[in-house]
C-alpha cells in the first residue's frame, strides 16, 4: 500500500503553510485559500489508494456537516477532488485538540481539568449536540482529539463526522473490534455490536461520559490494551466513579459523569438539554460557593423522541436458561438449544442476549437465516453463516490469519477446495487449492460432512467458544437439516480421531442455536423429525418456548415507552394487547404507526406521551401483522412500495446493484426510493456505504458519485428487511397474478445483467425466479435455457450433497422439456435424465431413480452413454441390500458389452481364469507390469468401471464370480493396459495368491498396485487398495509394525475422500495388528477406544463391534475384569454378542471372539476351554483369510493341543501331534518368506512339542531360540511366553534355579507389555519363585501419603503430595491460562530478590483472590524459616508489601502451627473454614486474627523446599476454589525457579569470591577426581563383566548338569538290560552251536528222513540256517558290545560323581566324545564321510576335572563338524553356480586331526584341527567372547567356547587358544598341567 509521505503537497487553489498533524490514515494541514486569503484546515487521505469505505467516510463528513448552521462544529469549506480520493477543506478558527491542550494546560487541579473550565468546555459541548440531535444527526465519535478549543477563548468545536449518521437508529453488525466504528477507549455499549440494541443519538452520551471522565481524572475510565477485553469492560463491567479516582470532584458531578456512561441508554440522559440543564445548575453553584448541593438529576431531561425501550421485557428466565447454556458450552461442551415461538415473538432478541459472554470468553458469534422465498437453495444459512464467520476472521491481525491459515490447512488438507466450493471467501485465508478428485454418491456426501467438521472444529477451540445462531429453521432445506444432525449427534460423541484432535488442542465448545416458528413445525415437518433424531444420539437439546407478553409485561413497556405511570398506560395497553395479543414486533409497530398517525403526541406540562384513546377505538384496525404492515408500507411513497415490493422478491437480504437491475432505475434513484424505508426503520443497510449519497433539506437523495461506482474496492449495498413479515407484507403488495410476471421480469433482468462467468456463483438466485414464473415461459428456446440452468443448479446442489434440492431442479428441468427434445436437444436430455436419476438415488427415492433410470436406458443411443445409468442402478440396488440383483443387472449389461461369466460360476471356471492370467503373463515379469500403456479404449473402461461397481456386492452373492470378476480386471487390465481401478484388481489378485500359497507372487501383484497409486495418483481407489495390501499382503514378508502407519494413512484418506466403509476396516485392523505386534496395551486402550467411538461415529456398527472385541481382550490382559478368561466387560460382553454375531452370519466378529477367548484362555491356562474355543474359531476361518488372526490361531492351537497332551489317550495323542505337525508345515512355510514374524513361533511350538515328546536337548534349544527371535523382532508379548514355557519345562525337570531366571524375565516382560493381569496370575502361580520381586512390590506399596484427621479430601490422585482440608470435593479444571501466563511472565522478568518478592505476592494475591499473604523462606537445610514477606490489601484495593525478615518461631504475621505442619509435610493446605480445624483452634495468630480460608502452598525446586507461600481470606469461607489453587501452583512453580534465580543472583558476588579462592587447586581435585571416576568406571566394567560370565555360566552349567543327570539316567537304564543281553549271548552261542551239532548226526544217522521232516526242512532251508546263525549271533555280541561301551563312554563322559581333580584318561575321554558324536561324522546324502585322524602319544594319566574337560572336546568337535559342513555345502554351491575356486581335497576327504603330545614334563597339549574354510582373523578376534557367534540366528548360543575358555584357563589354569587361516581351516590347542 502506498501512502503519503508527510512532505507538503500542493493542492490547486490553496498554499500549504504548515503541517498539524500526521496520523496513520490521514494528514492535516493549515493553509491558505488563495480566491479570499482565509486561512483554512487541509484534510488528505494518506493512503494514495483509499479503500471504498475511506472515501465513504471522508466524503460524509463533508455532505452531513455542510448545510448545518451550528457554532458549535467547524464549517465545512470545501470538498476538493485530490489524486484518488479528497482533501476536505474546513475553517480554521486557531483551535487545537481538547486532548493536545488537556495534557498542556497548566490550570490543572489534582488529576484532572479544573472545574471552572469544564463546566464552560461541558455545556459548549453539549449545546453542540443538542443542536446536532435536533438536526437528527449522531456523531457517533465523540471523544477529545475531535473537540477543538481555542485556548485563548476556551471557544469549543466539534469536528469530525465521517462516521456520523442521519439515520434515527443504526444496527451495528458484529466485526472484530479492531475494526468497529469509531474509537474504542470511547465507544457506546450498543456500538460494539454486542447489545442487543440499535444505535441512536443516546450513544454519543456515553461517548460524551467517556470524554468527562478523562477531563476529570486524567485518565479513561478502562484501560486493558487487549481490543477484546476493552470491548467486555465497556459492555459489562462498571467504572470507577471520578469522584473515587479524584476527590476534588464533588459527587454530583460524578453522578452525571456515571449517569451519561449507563450500559443501558434508556438509564443515560434521554435528551442533552436535560444534560446541559444539570451542568449548568452545577456550574453556577459552584461560581457562587465553590460547593455543590446535591440535587435530584434529570429533573429537565425530556426528549421529544418517540422510543421505544428495546430491553426485554418478561423474558428474564428465558434469557438465563440461555445464558447458562453458553456458560456450558464454554466449558468445551456440544450442544444445541431452539427458541421457539411465533413471529414477532422476540426469538432474534433473545438470542442476542447471548453477545456479553461471548465477548467474555472470546468466542465467535456468526449467525444466517433461512428464506421464506428461497428454500430451494441448499445450505444457504450455514453457508450464509459461515461466510460471516470468515469475515470475522479477514478483519484480524496478519499474525492471526496466518494462525488460521495453518490450523484451517491442516484440518482440510488436500481436500480443502471441496469447503472453498461452498464457502468461496475461505480462499482468501488459505489461499488458491488444487482441485479435488470428483466422487460421487455417498463418498462425496461422506467427504463434504467431514470436511465441514473439521472446518468447524477449527474453531471451536476452549479460548474461543463457536456460537452458530440459524434463524427460521421452519424454512431450512433437507441438506441444512441433515447437516446440523450430523454435527451435532457426531460433535457430541467426540472429538474428531487422531490427526483432527492435534490440530487444535483439545475439543472446544459448540452452541448451535436455531430459531423456529412452533405453529409452522408439525410432528411430521422434517425439522421435527431431525430433532428426535439428534435426541436419540444423546445429545443435549433445551428449548426455550417463547409466549407472547402478558399483559403487565406489555403494560411496563408501554409506560418506558410514553415515560408515564403505569396506571396511566393501562388503556392503552388494554387496547394494544386486544389487537397484537401480546406479540412484540406487532406491539412496537403498532404503537409507532400511533405515534406517526398523531394518535400518540408529547405533553410537556405533564412531561410523558399522552394518546387519544377515543381516537384509536375509532380506527378499524386489524389485528392481522402481516396486514397491518401492509397497511404501514401503503403510506409510503409509490415508488418505495414498488422497489420494496421488488426486494421482497429478492429475498430477505438484497444489495442495491441487484435491485437497481430488477427496479430498472439507476443504482442512485434505487437508493433514492429505499430512504424513506430506511429512515421509517422498515429496512436496515448493512454496510456503511449509504452514507455516500448526497441528500437534500428534505434528506431526498439528489446524488451519488459515479467514481465511487467505479471504484476498484466498490463493495455491495447491502440491505435486510427488519422482519420477515415485513418482507411477507411487502411480498403481499404483489397482485397474485402478476407474481410469476414479477419474477420472471426479475429473472430476465437479473440474467441480461449477470456476465456470463459469474452465471453459475449466482445460478441459484437466478433459477430460483425463473422457476416460480415456469408457467409464463412458453418459448422452446427459453425452456431450454432454463432447463439447462436447472441442470447446472442441480449439479451445484448434487455436490454440495444436497440431494432433495438437486432432485428438484432436475426434475423441474426435465418438465421444462418437450416431447422431441430426446432428438433435437439430446445431450441436455440425457444429462437431466442421468444427474436426476443419481439424484433420486441419492435422496433415498428409489423408486423415482428406477423410472428416470428406465427412460434414459431406452433412450440412450449407444452403450458407452448407459454406463454411468447402470452403475447408479447397481449403487442403489447395493443401497437396498439386493445384491443379487445389483450382481444381475452388472452381469446383463457386461453381456452387452461383450463380457460374459457363467451361470453358475465353479472352482474349474476359476482355474481357467487364473490359467487365462498366467497365459498373458508369458514372457513378463510382475514388475515390468508397471509400463504397461495406458488403457484408453472407452469400451474397456466401462467394462472395468462396471466390473468394479460390481466386485464387493458379488462376493455376497458367489464367492467364485467374485474371484472371476477379480481375474477379468487383471485379464483386462495385462490385454489392454493399466487404469486407475486396475491397481485395486491387482492387489485383490495378490491378496488371493497369498491365501493360495503363492506368498511372492501376491507380494509382488501387492507391490505393484501400490506402485501404480503412486504413478496414477488414484485417489479414488488409493484407500481400498492401501488397506488391502497391508492388511492381508505386506505381513508375509515384512515386519508386521510396518503396516501400522499406512492403516493409519488409509483411515485418514478414508475419511477424506467419504470412503467411511474402508475408513472403519483400516483403523479396525490398525487396532488388531498393534495388539499382535504387543504395543503397551495401556496406551492401545485408550487408542483404540478413541478408534471405537470414531468408528461408531461413521455408523460402521459391525466394524465397530470387531474393534470392541480386541479392546475388551486387551482390558482383560490389563487386569480389568475378575475373570480375564471370558469376554465380558466395558466393550464386549459375549454372551450378548455371540447369538448376535450368529444371527447376522458374521463370520469375520465370531473368529475374532473365539480366536481370543482361545488366546486368553490358554495364557491363563484354561487348556481344555481353549482347545474347545480353538475347533469353535477353525469353522470360521474364513472371515480372516489373509489377516494376520489366522497364523496367530494357528500359533496358538498348536500350544492349546499341546498342554492337553499329557491327559489325553493314545489315540487322541496322535490325532495331536498330526494336528500340529499341519499348523507347523504352515508356519514353517510363512517363516520361511517372514522370520521376522513368524520364525519364533515356529520354534516354540518346536520346543513345546520336543517337551512333551521327552526330547529335552532340542528343547532347550528351541525356547532359547524362540526368546532370541521374539526378543529380536519386538514381539515381547510372545517372548514373555517363550520365557514363561521355558520356566515351566525347567520346573517340570525341578531345575528350580533355571525355572527362576526364565519366569523372572517372563514377569518384566508382560510388565513392559502392561499385561497387568498375567503379572497377578504369574505371582499366584509361582509366588516362591518371584518372591523377592512381590517382596519389593509389597515394599513399595508401603508408603502412603500423610492425611489428616480432619474432614479433609485427599487430592493424590490428581495431583502428587497435596493434602486438602475441605467440604468441597469438587475440582474445576478451568484454568485462568491467560493470567497465569502474564504473571508468569512477570516473575520470570524480575531478578532483584525484593522486586521479584513484591511481584510475587501481588500477582499471587490478585490470582488467589487473598486479603492476605506471606512468603516465608527457608534458610538452608539446617536452619529454620524465616518470614521475608507480608502483603495486604489496603482500603484502596493497592497491594502493599512489607519485609519484615523475621524468624517464623518469633512472627506475629502467620500461623506458625500450619506453616510447621506444611514445612514436614510439603504438601498444598487448603482450609476452606478455619472454624472446622480442630489442630489450628489452639495457634495464637488464628485466636487473634480469626481468618476465614487458608491456603499454604510449599515452594519447590528439584525436590528442594526454598519457602512457603501463606494466603488468607478474612472475608469469606471457601476463598480458595480448586482451580485457584490449580493457578497458584503453576505460579509457584515459576516463582520457584525465579527465587531460586534471585538468590542465586544476591550471592554471586560471595560465591564469585569462593570461586576465586579455590580456584588453583581446582585443576588438581578435577584431575584426582576424574582418576578416582576412572577406577571405578573399570572396576564397574569388570563387575559388569564378570556377572555377565557368570550368569552365562550359572546357565551353562545347570543345562550341562541337567544334560549329565539325563545322561546318566538313559546310561543306568540302559546298562542293565544291555549286561543282561550281551551276558547271556555266549551262552545262547553255546547252545545253538550245540543243536546245530545234533542235527548235523540226525542227518548222519538218518539220511532219508519222512517226507514231513523233508518239506520243514527246505521251507527252513536248514542248510542256510545252519550257516547264518552264528553269525547273527556274533553281530548281536559285537553289537550289545558297542551298546556297553557307549553307555559306558556317557557315563565317563558325564562323570556326574566327579565335583573334584582326579587322575584319568585323556584319551578315553577324547574316544567317549567322538562315539557321542559318531552319527554326525558319518557319511551323508550330501557329503561324505568325516574322517578322524588321531595321533595319540604314551601318556600318563592327567589331574583335571574329567566332565567339563569332555564338555571342552565336545564343543570344539562339534565346531569343527559344523565348519566342514559349511565349508562342503558352500564349495558345492560354488559347482553348481560356476563361480570360484574348488578345494576339491575338502569335497572328497573332509577330516578332522587329534594330536595329544607332551609339551614338557607337566604340560599336556591337544591340538583338534580340521580342512575347513578357516576364520577371518576379526572373528577369531571375539569366539571366546560370550554369546558371540558365527551361526544362523537360532542355531547358537555363543556360549559353547566361552565356556570351554573358562574351563581351560580358569579351571585348570592352562590355556585355549586357535589358530584360523581362510582356505586352509582352523586349528585349536589346548594346554592344561598334568598335574594341578
Amino acid at each position: 500500500m502506498l501512502v503519503l509521505s508527510d512532505t507538503i503537497f500542493t493542492i490547486p487553489g490553496y498554499r500549504i503553510t504548515e503541517q498539524i498533524y500526521s496520523g496513520s490514515k490521514t494528514l492535516v494541514y493549515r493553509g491558505i485559500r488563495e480566491q479570499d486569503q482565509k486561512s483554512v484546515i487541509v484534510k488528505l487521505m494518506r493512503n494514495e489508494y483509499p479503500t471504498f469505505n475511506e472515501i465513504a467516510q471522508f466524503r460524509n463528513q463533508y455532505t452531513i456537516t455542510k448545510n448545518l448552521d451550528n457554532p458549535g462544529i467547524v464549517k465545512p469549506l470545501g470538498l476538493e477532488n485530490y489524486r484518488n480520493g479528497y482533501a476536505l477543506v474546513v475553517e480554521d478558527f486557531g483551535g487545537i485538540s481538547l486532548k493536545d491542550w488537556g495534557q498542556g494546560n497548566k490550570g490543572k487541579q489534582g488529576n484532572g481539568l479544573a472545574l471552572r473550565e469544564f463546566f464552560h468546555i461541558a455545556i459548549t459541548i453539549a449545546s453542540t449536540l443538542e443542536q446536532l440531535h435536533r438536526d437528527r444527526i449522531i456523531h457517533k465519535d465523540i471523544k477529545p482529539a475531535n473537540i477543538l478549543i481555542k485556548p485563548n477563548t476556551l471557544e469549543v468545536r466539534l469536528i469530525d463526522f465521517s462516521i456520523a449518521t442521519l439515520l434515527p437508529r443504526e444496527i451495528q453488525c458484529l466485526t472484530n473490534p479492531n475494526v468497529l466504528e469509531g474509537t474504542l477507549a470511547y465507544i457506546s455499549p450498543e456500538q460494539t455490536g454486542r447489545m442487543n440494541r440499535g444505535i441512536d443519538y443516546r450513544s454519543d452520551f456515553y461517548s460524551l461520559g467517556v470524554t468527562f471522565f478523562e477531563l476529570l481524572t486524567g485518565h479513561l475510565p478502562f484501560t486493558p490494551t487487549d481490543p477484546m477485553e476493552l470491548v467486555y469492560c465497556h459492555i459489562a463491567k462498571q467504572p470507577p466513579t471520578v469522584s473515587q479516582i479524584n476527590s476534588n470532584i464533588p459527587p454530583i458531578v460524578s453522578l452525571i459523569v456515571h449517569k451519561l456512561m449507563a450500559k443501558n441508554a434508556e438509564d443515560r440522559y434521554q435528551s442533552a438539554y436535560g444534560l446541559r440543564y444539570d451542568l449548568e445548575e452545577c456550574r453556577n453553584q459552584w461560581q457562587q460557593t465553590e460547593k455543590i448541593i446535591p440535587f435530584e438529576l434529570g429533573a429537565r431531561d425530556i426528549s421529544d423522541r418517540f422510543l421505544i425501550p428495546e430491553k426485554l421485557y418478561g423474558r428474564q428466565k428465558e434469557v438465563e436458561k440461555l445464558l447458562a447454556a453458553f456458560e456450558r458450552v464454554s466449558k468445551s461442551t456440544t450442544e444445541i438449544i431452539l427458541v421457539a415461538g411465533f413471529s414477532g415473538i422476540g426469538k432474534t432478541a433473545v438470542v442476542n442476549e447471548v453477545h456479553k459472554p461471548i465477548v467474555r470468553q472470546r468466542g465467535y458469534f456468526i449467525k444466517g437465516k433461512f428464506d421464506q422465498f428461497q428454500r430451494d437453495i441448499p445450505l444457504s444459512a450455514l453457508v450464509q453463516a459461515f461466510r460471516d464467520l470468515i469475515g470475522q476472521i479477514l478483519l484480524e491481525t496478519d499474525a492471526q490469519i496466518h494462525n488460521w491459515r495453518t490450523k484451517l490447512l491442516a484440518a482440510l488438507g488436500e481436500q480443502s477446495q471441496v469447503i472453498v466450493d461452498v464457502i468461496p471467501e475461505l480462499e482468501l485465508i488459505i489461499g488458491k487449492q488444487p482441485e479435488v478428485t470428483e466422487l460421487s454418491g455417498s463418498a462425496a456426501e461422506n467427504r463434504f460432512n467431514l470436511l465441514l467438521q473439521r472446518f468447524i472444529h477449527v474453531f471451536t477451540a476452549t479460548e474461543h467458544p463457536l456460537v452458530i445462531f440459524l434463524d427460521d429453521l421452519q424454512w431450512a432445506d433437507t441438506a441444512s437439516l441433515k447437516l446440523i444432525q450430523l454435527l451435532i449427534s457426531q460433535t457430541k460423541s467426540s472429538g474428531l480421531v487422531g490427526e483432527t484432535e492435534k490440530i487444535n488442542g483439545t475439543q472446544g465448545g459448540f452452541l448451535l442455536i436455531g430459531a423456529y416458528r412452533d405453529n409452522e413445525v408439525t410432528k411430521a415437518h422434517p425439522l421435527n423429525l431431525t430433532l428426535k433424531e439428534i435426541q436419540k444420539t444423546g445429545a443435549s437439546i433445551s428449548t426455550i418456548t417463547l409466549t407472547p407478553l402478558t399483559q403487565s409485561d406489555l403494560n411496563r413497556l408501554i409506560a418506558d415507552t410514553l415515560k408515564c405511570p403505569e396506571q396511566i398506560a393501562i388503556a392503552l395497553t388494554q387496547m394494544v394487547y386486544a389487537k397484537t395479543k401480546g406479540n412484540p414486533f406487532f406491539s412496537h409497530e403498532f404503537l409507532k404507526a400511533l405515534h406517526k398517525d398523531g394518535l400518540i403526541e408529547f405533553n410537556f406540562n405533564l412531561g410523558y406521551w399522552q394518546y387519544d384513546l377515543a381516537k384509536i377505538q375509532a380506527l378499524a384496525l386489524t389485528d392481522d401483522v402481516v396486514e397491518f404492515m401492509t397497511i404501514q408500507l401503503l403510506k409510503l411513497p409509490k415508488q418505495t412500495q414498488q422497489v420494496l415490493k421488488l426486494a421482497a422478491c429478492v429475498g430477505n437480504q438484497f444489495d442495491l446493484k441487484t435491485l437497481a437491475i430488477v427496479h430498472e432505475e439507476s443504482a442512485v434513484d434505487t437508493a433514492s426510493d429505499l430512504w424513506p424505508a430506511l429512515l421509517e426503520g422498515l429496512i436496515l443497510p448493512q454496510t456503511e456505504v449509504y452514507k455516500l449519497v448526497e441528500r437534500n433539506s428534505n434528506y431526498q437523495i439528489i446524488s451519488l458519485q459515479g467514481e465511487e461506482f467505479n471504484h476498484s474496492n466498490y463493495p455491495t449495498f447491502k440491505y435486510k428487511f427488519i422482519h420477515d413479515r415485513v418482507q411477507q407484507a411487502a411480498y403481499s403488495l404483489i397482485p397474485k397474478q402478476q407474481k410469476q410476471a414479477i419474477h420472471l421480469k426479475i429473472g430476465q433482468l437479473l440474467l441480461n445483467n449477470t456476465p456470463v462467468l459469474e452465471r453459475e456463483d449466482k445460478i441459484f438466485e437466478l433459477v430460483n425466479q425463473f422457476n416460480i414464473a415456469v408457467p409464463l415461459i412458453n418459448i422452446p428456446s427459453d425452456r431450454e435455457q432454463l432447463a439447462q440452468m436447472n441442470l447446472t443448479a442441480g449439479r451445484k446442489a448434487l455436490a454440495s450433497t444436497a440431494y432433495p434440492s438437486a432432485l428438484k431442479y432436475l426434475t423441474t428441468g426435465i418438465k421444462l422439456l418437450t416431447g422431441d427434445t430426446w432428438e433435437t436437444k439430446y445431450e441436455l436430455t440425457l444429462a437431466l435424465y442421468e444427474t436426476a436419476a443419481e439424484a433420486a438415488y441419492l435422496a433415498g427415492d428409489f423408486e423415482q431413480m428406477e423410472q428416470l433410470a428406465e427412460v434414459a436406458l431406452q433412450k440412450a443411443q449407444t452403450l458407452l452413454e448407459k454406463v454411468k445409468l447402470y452403475e447408479v442402478k447397481i449403487q442403489a440396488y447395493g443401497a437396498q441390500n439386493q445384491a443379487l440383483e445389483a450382481v444381475n443387472t452388472a452381469l446383463s449389461f457386461l453381456e452387452l458389452l461383450g463380457v460374459g461369466f457363467p451361470e453358475n460360476a465353479s472352482q474349474s471356471d476359476v482355474q481357467l481364469a487364473m490359467a487365462e492370467i498366467t497365459s498373458n503373463l508369458i514372457g513378463r515379469s510382475i514388475e515390468d507390469l508397471i509400463d504397461l500403456p495406458e488403457m484408453r479404449e472407452a469400451q474397456i473402461m466401462a467394462i472395468m468401471r462396471i466390473l468394479s461397481s460390481a466386485t464387493s456386492l458379488s462376493y455376497q452373492t458367489n464367492p467364485n464370480l467374485f474371484l472371476l470378476i477379480i481375474f477379468k480386471q487383471v485379464n483386462l487390465s495385462l490385454q489392454h493396459g493399466n487404469v486407475l481401478l486396475s491397481a485395486f484388481a491387482y492387489v485383490s489378485y495378490g491378496f488371493i495368491l497369498c491365501a493360495m500359497g503363492d506368498i511372492e507372487s501376491g507380494y509382488q501383484f501387492g507391490k505393484l498396485a501400490f506402485s501404480l497409486l503412486t504413478k496414477c495418483n488414484a485417489e479414488k481407489v488409493t484407500i481400498k487398495t492401501m488397506m488391502v495390501f497391508n492388511t492381508v499382503i505386506r505381513h508375509w514378508k515384512e515386519h508386521s509394525r510396518e503396516i501400522l502407519k499406512p492403516l493409519l494413512e488409509c483411515y485418514s484418506a478414508g475419511l477424506e475422500m467419504g470412503d467411511l466403509e474402508y475408513a472403519a476396516y483400516s483403523i479396525n485392523n490398525y487396532s488388531y495388528s498393534a495388539y499382535f505386534i504387543a504395543k503397551e496395551l495401556t496406551g492401545l486402550e485408550s487408542e483404540m477406544s478413541n478408534y471405537s467411538h470414531a468408528i461408531r461415529k461413521i455408523k460402521q456398527e459391525t466394524v465397530f463391534h470387531w474393534n470392541e472385541i480386541y479392546r475388551q481382550t486387551i482390558l482383560n490382559l490389563s487386569g480389568a475384569v475378575e475373570n480375564p478368561s471370558r469376554l465380558i466387560g466395558e466393550a464386549y460382553d459375549e454372551e450378548k454378542m455371540l447369538p448376535i454375531h450368529f444371527a447376522a452370519n458374521d463370520v469375520t466378529g465370531l473368529l475374532y471372539s473365539y480366536v481370543n477367548k482361545l488366546h486368553l484362555c490358554y495364557l491363563f491356562y484354561e487348556f481344555p476351554q481353549a482347545v474347545e474355543n480353538s475347533i469353535l474359531a477353525e469353522k470360521y476361518l474364513g472371515g480372516g483369510t489373509g489377516q494376520l488372526v489366522i497364523p496367530f490361531f494357528h500359533f496358538y492351537d498348536s500350544l492349546a493341543q499341546l498342554a492337553i497332551y499329557a491327559d489325553a489317550d493314545d489315540s487322541e495323542q496322535k490325532r495331536i501331534l498330526d494336528r500340529v505337525q499341519a499348523n507347523q508345515e504352515k508356519m514353517q512355510d510363512w517363516a520361511h518368506h517372514a522370520p521376522m514374524n513368524y520364525l519364533h513361533k515356529f520354534y516354540l511350538v518346536e520346543a513345546e512339542r520336543y517337551r512333551i515328546l521327552g526330547q529335552y536337548l532340542p528343547a532347550m534349544d528351541d525356547y532359547d531360540r524362540a526368546i532370541t527371535l521374539a526378543k529380536e523382532n519386538e514381539y515381547i508379548n510372545e517372548e514373555a511366553l517363550a520365557h514363561e514355557l521355558a520356566a515351566k519345562f525347567y520346573l517340570e525337570w525341578n531345575k528350580q534355579k533355571i525355572a527362576q531366571t526364565y519366569l523372572m524375565d517372563a514377569y518384566y516382560c508382560y510388565v513392559r507389555w502392561g499385561a497387568k493381569a498375567k503379572v497377578d496370575d504369574l505371582q499366584q502361580r509361582y509366588p516362591q519363585l518371584l518372591a523377592h520381586i512381590i517382596q519389593q512390590e509389597k515394599l513399595k506399596l508401603t508408603h502412603r501419603d500423610k492425611t489428616t484427621t480432619e474432614p479433609s479430601i485427599s487430592l493424590s490422585s490428581l495431583i502428587t503430595h497435596e493434602t486438602v482440608v475441605s467440604s468441597n470435593t469438587s475440582i474445576s479444571q478451568m484454568l485462568d491460562l491467560a493470567s497465569v501466563m502474564k504473571a508468569s511472565q512477570a516473575l520470570s522478568g524480575e531478578i532483584e530478590l525484593e522486586q521479584l518478592l513484591s511481584t510475587l505476592m501481588a500477582v499471587v494475591m490478585e490470582n488467589a483472590g487473598a486479603s492476605k499473604s506471606a512468603l516465608i523462606l527457608s534458610e538452608g537445610d539446617r536452619l529454620g524459616l524465616t518470614v521475608t514477606a507480608v502483603s495486604s490489601n489496603s482500603t484502596l484495593d493497592c497491594i502493599s508489601t512489607e519485609f519484615p525478615s523475621t524468624h517464623l518461631d518469633s512472627s506475629g504475621d502467620v500461623p506458625i502451627t500450619l506453616i510447621n505442619y506444611v514445612k514436614r509435610t510439603k504438601e498444598i493446605f487448603v482450609i476452606d473454614d478455619v472454624k472446622g480445624v480442630d489442630f489450628l483452634s489452639s495457634d495464637r495468630y488464628i485466636i487473634r486474627e480469626q481468618p476465614k480460608s487458608l491456603l499454604c502452598i510449599p515452594i519447590i525446586n528439584q525436590g528442594k523446599l526454598l519457602g512457603i507461600l501463606y494466603l488468607e481470606n478474612n472475608l469469606t469461607t471457601v476463598a480458595f476454589t480448586r482451580d485457584r489453587v490449580e493457578v497458584l501452583k503453576l505460579l509457584t512453580t515459576q516463582a520457584a525457579i525465579s527465587l531460586e534465580n534471585a538468590i542465586l543472583y544476591n550471592n554471586l558476588t560471595q560465591a564469585n569470591q569462593h570461586l576465586e579462592e579455590y580456584n588453583h587447586t581446582l585443576e588438581e581435585k578435577v584431575a584426582q577426581r576424574t582418576t578416582e571416576l576412572n577406577d571405578k568406571n573399570q572396576r564397574l566394567e569388570q563387575a559388569l563383566s564378570e556377572l555377565q560370565s557368570t550368569q552365562s555360566q550359572l546357565i551353562q552349567s545347570e543345562k550341562m548338569s541337567s544334560l549329565g543327570e539325563m545322561v546318566a539316567g538313559i546310561a543306568h537304564e540302559i546298562n542293565n538290560p544291555i549286561n543282561f543281553i550281551h551276558g547271556n549271548i555266549t551262552h545262547a552261542s553255546e547252545y545253538v552251536q550245540d543243536l546245530l551239532d545234533l542235527i548235523a548226526i540226525y542227518q548222519q544217522e538218518y539220511p532219508n528222513p519222512s517226507a514231513l521232516v523233508e518239506d520243514k526242512a527246505l521251507e527252513i532251508d536248514v542248510d542256510f540256517l545252519a550257516e547264518d546263525l552264528p553269525k547273527i549271533l556274533d553281530s548281536m555280541k559285537v553289537g550289545s558290545s558297542r551298546i556297553r561301551n557307549i553307555v559306558l563312554g556317557l557315563r565317563n563322559f558325564s562323570r556326574l560323581d566327579e565335583s573334584e581333580m582326579k587322575p584319568v584318561d585323556i584319551h578315553e575321554g577324547i574316544d567317549n566324545t567322538l562315539m557321542i558324536l559318531q552319527h554326525r561324522l558319518k557319511e551323508k546324502s550330501d557329503r561324505p564321510e568325516i574322517k578322524v585322524i588321531k595321533k595319540y602319544a604314551q601318556l600318563p594319566e592327567v589331574s583335571c576335572y574329567a566332565g567339563q574337560l569332555n564338555q571342552v572336546f565336545m564343543n570344539i568337535l562339534s565346531n569343527a563338524i559344523d565348519a566342514l559342513e559349511e565349508s562342503l555345502l558352500n564349495s558345492q554351491q560354488s559347482i553348481v553356480n560356476g563361480l570360484g575356486t574348488i578345494d576339491c581335497g575338502l569335497l572328497i576327504k573332509p577330516q578332522i586331526r587329534i594330536c595329544t603330545e607332551l609339551k614338557d614334563s607337566n604340560t599336556l597339549r591337544i591340538r583338534i584341527a580340521d580342512n575347513g574354510r578357516g576364520m577371518t582373523a576379526k572373528v577369531c578376534q571375539k569366539i571366546f567372547d560370550p554369546f558371540f557367534t558365527t551361526k544362523p540366528i537360532g542355531s547358537g548360543t555363543g556360549l559353547g567356547l566361552s565356556i570351554s575358555y573358562q574351563v581351560v584357563v580358569d579351571k585348570h589354569k592352562g590355556q585355549l587358544t586357535c589358530d584360523s587361516t581362510i582356505g586352509k581351516g582352523t586349528e585349536f590347542v589346548i594346554e592344561i598341567p598334568m598335574q594341578q
